[in-house]
């Protein structure tokens, strides 16, 4: 009996799938350690080799996300944000469940004048992680901003239900007052 359990336990392991990878691959997470190290040497062509390596490497839809990303981030302090943007709609695109990939792409997004698609992705954001305040925050500065009273002050009270620090809570509690003056 011993033996036919060993064999039906042998048998399910050989039909079971791989676990997915739990991050980036090996090879990408080393090219962009590697631009990160070049960076801070301020050796900006250096980096963005390794990070271009690191997208090349990318086989995975989390590798993919990752590698895009990073190089995202660094490409904004670079002053290239049209180039950043370009990056981030493609790690949104291979990892569609990636709440701070989305916040970013919102942000670069505005900052290009594409409020409705800032709205989008700041949304998506919002949704994949609905206890971040980022997403919230931004998109109630921007619904304010574009006169949207009604949709700003209902993302500033759905952040007082949430675990802000007194500093934060003050802010957003004066951001309501304001919004409801006539």
């Amino acid at each position: 009996m011993r033996a036919l359990v060993w064999l039906v336990a042998a048998v399910l392991a050989g039909c079971a799938h791989p676990a997915p990878p739990a991050g980036p691959a090996l090879a990408v997470r080393r090219e962009v350690d590697a631009a990160e190290v070049a960076e801070r040497a301020r050796r900006h062509d250096l980096a963005r080799l390794h990070y271009l390596r690191a997208i090349d490497q990318a086989h995975d839809a989390i590798s993919v996300a990752y590698a895009r990303h990073e190089y995202a981030e660094t490409l904004v302090s670079w002053g290239e944000a049209p180039e950043a943007r370009a990056q981030l709609e493609l790690a949104v695109t291979a990892s569609p469940a990636d709440p701070s990939a989305w916040h970013d792409l919102g942000l670069l997004r505005h900052n290009a004048g594409d409020d409705p698609g800032a709205i989008a992705a700041l949304a998506r954001a919002e949704q994949l992680a609905p206890d971040d305040v980022r997403p919230r925050t931004a998109l109630a500065a921007l619904y304010w901003r574009g006169g949207d009273k009604a949709s700003a002050t209902r993302e500033y009270r759905e952040l007082l239900a949430l675990d802000l620090p007194d500093r934060l809570r003050a802010k957003v509690e004066w951001a309501i007052a304001e919004l409801a003056k006539p």
